[in-house]
């Protein structure tokens, strides 16, 4: 019975509570849970799955539109092999809101891009690349109070990376284009200014 009566007495104050400003500046931290479409790359369609961290700074130009510089590191995917590959992401991000419940639920869709920092150990010979990566998000975020609000997602980048495949004949080598996609669930906290 009392939970019943603090859940009314919570979702009457939000109910009754003032419109949220959505305008201003706003950091976000959080992690998420991902997975690794690989192309065929290294023989198999997909990577074992990894754990991510995100960090976001942006601005609200007004409640239906903000704009955010994205930090996302991707901790080590391991393949049946035993190789492994670390993914660092940097991005620039446009995201359309749609708030609603007095702006304190927020409905989302972002479109992004930036670049990869790629470092992988396969077969036991360590390289870097990078790559140019676009990104698409949908989620939705609750806002507890003026300056908190908790964010859950999905965000699916896309990105390409060209690899040296060797053939038959072990003095050749051709170079071959892979399209690749990193998806992930995550949770933010972001602090609104």
């Amino acid at each position: 019975m009392k939970k019943i009566v603090i859940t009314l007495v919570t979702l009457t104050t939000l109910l009754f509570a003032e419109a949220i400003d959505r305008t201003g500046p706003y950091v976000a931290l959080g992690g998420g849970y991902a997975t690794f479409y690989d192309d065929g790359r290294l023989g198999q369609t997909e990577l074992d799955s990894s754990y991510n961290v995100n960090l976001i700074g942006g601005v609200f130009i007004n409640k239906y539109l903000s704009v955010e510089l994205g930090l996302d590191y991707y901790d080590t995917f391991m393949n049946a092999a035993g190789d492994t590959t670390d993914i660092f992401i940097f991005e620039a991000i446009a995201k359309a809101h749609y708030p609603v419940w007095r702006n304190r639920i927020d409905f989302y869709a972002a479109f992004g891009a930036g670049g990869m920092q790629w470092k992988e150990n396969l077969l036991g010979v360590s390289q870097d690349d990078n790559s140019g990566v676009t990104s698409g998000d949908l989620g939705v975020g609750v806002r507890a109070i003026d300056w908190l609000t908790l964010n859950l997602g999905y965000r699916r980048y896309f990105f390409t990376l060209e690899h040296q495949v060797t053939t038959t004949r072990l003095t050749e080598a051709s170079f071959t284009r892979f399209h690749m996609e990193l998806s992930s669930v995550y949770a933010n906290i972001e602090v609104q200014f």
